[in-house]
C-alpha cells in the first residue's frame, strides 16, 4: 500500500496569531510541523502540504479544502491527515458527506492527530460524530455572538462594513465612522441638483458619461479599493447607469445617518441574504458629516414620491394598471435588462422598449432599435395560443394516454406492493427457519445454506425498493407538475390579453435581438417557465 497523504491546515480570521500581517501564522507552522513529524513516525509519505488561512470551519469555498477532495476523489492519495476534525469542516452535514461517506467510497483513510479519529479504526465513528456536532454547536454559538457583536456596534452608529459608500472614505483613525471625499461627494451633490432641477435618471447617466465622471466601482478601483458592486448586472460596471442614480437618490447615509441591517443571511450555514423591510433598518443619525443638506434631500424625496417613487419605474396603463412585462425584457445581444418608455403622440401615449446599455452609453451594444411593447404583447400572444393549442391537441392527447407518467407511477407502485409482500413472507419464512434449526430438523449446514439464500433474495429486494422509491418520487414530482401545468394553461387557454399574472406564472425572460437590416424582423425569443 503507497500510505500517501494529503497534509491539511487550516486557520481562521478570529483565532490567528501572527506577528504582522505578511506573516504566515505560528498556528499555521505549528500545524504543520507536528502533521509532518507525525507522517515521518507512521512513515507516510507526504502527497502535499494544503493550507487555507483565514478561512472559517464552515466555508466550503475554502480553495485549498476543494484541491484536497479533489485530490481524494481522484485517487492520488490514500490519507487525509489533518490536526483536528474541526480542521476539516466544522459543518456536520460536510462532515458526514466526506469522512463518513464519500472517504470510504473511494477508499480514502481520514485521521486526525489531536482528537483521535480515524476512520481505519472500528468503533470510532461514533466519536467523530460527536466532535462533529461540538464543532458545529460552536459553530451556531460563535455566529450568535457575533451578530449580536454587530448589532449592538450598529445600534450605536459604528459602521460594520469594510467599504464606505460613494462619496465618503473610511476614516483612518476610526474604521467605523466615515469622512467625506470630496470628489466624489461633488458628484452625489450633483446628481441630487440635477434631479431637483427635473432632470431624470438617464439624462443624468448620459450626462456624467458624457463628462467622463467614473462610475462608483470604477472610481474606488482608481483608488486602489479592490470593491465590486453585488447587484450591479456586470461585475465591473464602465458607465454610470439609470439604476446607479436611482439608487443613490434614496441613500439617506447622505444625510449624516448610518444605516444599516437592511438585509440578513439566512443562517450561519447559508450565506444568502434576504431583504428586510424598511422599518427593520437600524438607521441611527448624525453620525458624520452630511453631503446633502435636509432642505435638498427632503425636496428630492418629495419628488420622487410625487413621481411615483420606485412605482414609477413600472406603472403602466392597462386592465390591472400594472406593466405585464415588468422584470422580463431582457437584449439578446448583451444580456441587459430593456427599459421600458413612452413618448405621446395627439392623444395616444406609445410605449416601448430599449436596451438599457444603449440608453446610456454609446458603442457598447448594437441593439440600437427600439421595439414596441404592443408588438412585443402581441408576439407572447400568439406563441401562448399555439402553446396551449398544442397541449389541448386531441391527437397529442391520445398519443399521452399511451405512455405517461401515471402509468409508469401505477405500475412502479404496484411493483413495490409485491415486493414488500415477498419481504414479508420471506422474513417469516426465515424465523421459521430458525424454529426448525432449534427443534433439530435442520442441520447446521441445511441451515446455512438455506438462510444465506434468503438474506440474497432479501438484499436484492431491498436495493429494488430503494431503486423504485427513488423511482416513485420523481414520477410523483413529474405528475404534480404536469397537473400544475395544465391547470395553468387551462385557466388562460382563451386569454385575449397579457396581464401581470400570467406573465409571471408562464415566462421566465423574453430576449429581443438586434434589427436584421435586410429583412427588417428581430428575433424574439420567449423563454417558458415549462
Amino acid at each position: 500500500m503507497r500510505n500517501l497523504a494529503d497534509i491539511y491546515v487550516r486557520l481562521s480570521e478570529e483565532d490567528r496569531d501572527k506577528r504582522c500581517a505578511s506573516d504566515e501564522s505560528e498556528s499555521i507552522q505549528n500545524q504543520k510541523s507536528m502533521l509532518i513529524n507525525y507522517c515521518m513516525e507512521q512513515g507516510w509519505q507526504i502527497n502535499r502540504i494544503l493550507c487555507d488561512e483565514d478561512y472559517s470551519g464552515a466555508d466550503r469555498d475554502r480553495p485549498a479544502f476543494k484541491e484536497l477532495l479533489k485530490d481524494c476523489e481522484e485517487r492520488r492519495v490514500d490519507i487525509v491527515l489533518c490536526k483536528t476534525q474541526s480542521r476539516f469542516s466544522r459543518d456536520m452535514e460536510i462532515v458526514e458527506k466526506y469522512i463518513h461517506g464519500r472517504f470510504l467510497e473511494w477508499n480514502i483513510r481520514f485521521v486526525s492527530v489531536v482528537d483521535h479519529a480515524d476512520t481505519s479504526v472500528e468503533g470510532n465513528k461514533k466519536a467523530r460524530q460527536i466532535n462533529g456536532l461540538i464543532n458545529e454547536w460552536y459553530l451556531e454559538d460563535l455566529s450568535d455572538n457575533i451578530r449580536k457583536t454587530l448589532y449592538h456596534k450598529k445600534i450605536k452608529g459604528e459602521y460594520c462594513c469594510p467599504y464606505a459608500p460613494y462619496g465618503y472614505k473610511l476614516d483612518p483613525e476610526d474604521k467605523h465612522h466615515f469622512v467625506i471625499d470630496p470628489p466624489a461627494a461633488e458628484v452625489v451633490r450633483s446628481i441630487f441638483e440635477m434631479y431637483k432641477s427635473g432632470m431624470g435618471y438617464i439624462r443624468i447617466a448620459k450626462a456624467l458619461n458624457e463628462k467622463q465622471i467614473p462610475p462608483p466601482v470604477v472610481y474606488k478601483s482608481m483608488q486602489g479599493i479592490n470593491y465590486r458592486n453585488p447587484n450591479a448586472e456586470n461585475a465591473y460596471e464602465p458607465q454610470w447607469r439609470d439604476s446607479s442614480i436611482y439608487y443613490i437618490l434614496r441613500q439617506e447615509v447622505y444625510t449624516g445617518a448610518v444605516v444599516q441591517g437592511k438585509s440578513k443571511n439566512l443562517s450561519y450555514k447559508n450565506k444568502k441574504r434576504v431583504k428586510l423591510p424598511k422599518d427593520e433598518w437600524i438607521v441611527v443619525p448624525n453620525m458624520h458629516e452630511p453631503i446633502i443638506d435636509k432642505e435638498l434631500w427632503d425636496t428630492v424625496q418629495g419628488l420622487l414620491k410625487g413621481h411615483g417613487g420606485k412605482d414609477k419605474l413600472f406603472k403602466v396603463s392597462g386592465s390591472d394598471g400594472i406593466n405585464p412585462l415588468r422584470g422580463i425584457m431582457y437584449c439578446k445581444e448583451c444580456g441587459a435588462g430593456m427599459w421600458r418608455m413612452s413618448y405621446q403622440c395627439a392623444d395616444r401615449r406609445y410605449k416601448y422598449y430599449r436596451c438599457r446599455t444603449v440608453k446610456n452609453s454609446s458603442g457598447i451594444c448594437d441593439n440600437i432599435n427600439s421595439v414596441r411593447q404592443a408588438d412585443i404583447e402581441a408576439v407572447i400572444l400568439k406563441e401562448l395560443q399555439k402553446l396551449i393549442d398544442n397541449y389541448f391537441n386531441p391527437q397529442q392527447i391520445k398519443l399521452q394516454k399511451t405512455s405517461t407518467a401515471e402509468s409508469v407511477l401505477v405500475a412502479a407502485e404496484t411493483e413495490k406492493r409485491q415486493l414488500d409482500t415477498r419481504m414479508t413472507k420471506l422474513k417469516n419464512s426465515s424465523v421459521q427457519l430458525y424454529k426448525d434449526k432449534l427443534n433439530g430438523l435442520l442441520d447446521d449446514e441445511q441451515f446455512k445454506l438455506l438462510n444465506d439464500s434468503f438474506n440474497a433474495e432479501l438484499r436484492q429486494m431491498e436495493e429494488r425498493l430503494k431503486l423504485l422509491d427513488e423511482k416513485i418520487a420523481g414520477l410523483n414530482d413529474k405528475c404534480n407538475k404536469s397537473r400544475s401545468r395544465e391547470e395553468i394553461l387551462q385557466r388562460y387557454r382563451n386569454v385575449e390579453g397579457l396581464c401581470f399574472e400570467l406573465v409571471q406564472e408562464m415566462i421566465e425572460g423574453v430576449y429581443v435581438g438586434k434589427t436584421n437590416s435586410e429583412t427588417n424582423t428581430r428575433e424574439i425569443e420567449i423563454h417558458w417557465k415549462f
